[in-house]
């Protein structure tokens, strides 16, 4: 058993579908700029944000994963489309 907390929300690992569901509105608000901070020099302001979009949407993969193992018992599918080339 993993606790982990996401802003403020203590989560258990063991709970695949509630880390899931956080971290798909955690990415939302990112998205939406809630975690963007704002920097002003004079009359130059920059907004940024460190979030790595890339790792969270892997890892909101991984939990929705674990997901579907503990509710249907089995992972969920992927498709890959394959392109075929004639010359």
């Amino acid at each position: 058993m993993t606790v982990i907390k996401i802003q403020d929300r203590t989560l258990d690992t063991s709970d695949p579908c509630a880390v899931a569901e956080t971290l798909r509105a955690l990415r939302l608000q990112i998205a939406a700029g809630g975690q963007a901070e704002t920097v002003r020099f004079g009359e130059e302001e920059v907004r940024y944000s460190a979030a790595n979009l890339k790792l969270l949407d892997r890892e909101i993969a991984r939990f929705e994963g674990a997901c579907s193992v503990a509710t249907t018992g089995r992972r969920p599918r992927r498709r890959y489309a394959r392109r075929i080339r004639w010359d």
